[in-house]
């Protein structure tokens, strides 16, 4: 009784220092995200834009970019029409391997966002290039890089 005791016992400390059914490499994989904010107004518009990155094991797999456009002048307001056509044409949804591109907008607030997100490993080199996001693939940036690097253009970030 006492051997099965011991046995149990090294076996759940065994899975807890593992990982439920995870084999010893994946228990030591760190996911951490970091997230930066930065906004700019003037006397037409705020724009707020919010990056997710997402780093296991300080390697980027996953990235967000959300751009939030709130309209606050009464002539563009006037003019709601015609500046969501102008948007419209530089951010046509799409959906492609890796890569997508999704437009929210609500008329009765005068807000424009779009929502790009980039799995990093799957994504085509191409369309990573097209979408402004050349190198990415091959990006060696830490995530403390990519922090001070944010931080130097004037965001706000928070690793979590």
């Amino acid at each position: 009784m006492k051997k099965v005791m011991m046995l149990f016992l090294s076996l759940f400390v065994l899975v807890l220092v593992t990982g439920c059914g995870q084999t010893p490499e994946k228990a030591l994989e760190k996911e951490q995200m970091l997230v930066c904010t930065s906004t700019d107004t003037d006397d037409e518009m705020s724009i707020e834009q919010v990056i997710s990155m997402t780093y296991k094991n300080d390697k980027l797999n996953h990235m967000k970019v959300e751009v939030n456009t709130t309209i606050v002048d009464s002539t563009v307001k006037e003019n709601w029409d015609k500046f969501k056509e102008n948007m419209d044409q530089d951010n046509q949804e799409f959906t492609k391997e890796g890569l997508s591109l999704k437009v929210v907008v609500d008329d009765q607030n005068y807000k424009y966002n779009t929502i790009l997100d980039i799995d990093v490993l799957k994504a085509n080199a191409d369309d990573l290039k097209e979408q402004g996001f050349e190198g990415l693939k091959d990006d060696t940036s830490t995530i403390e890089d990519s922090k001070k690097s944010a931080e130097e253009d004037g965001a706000i970030c928070e690793i979590k």
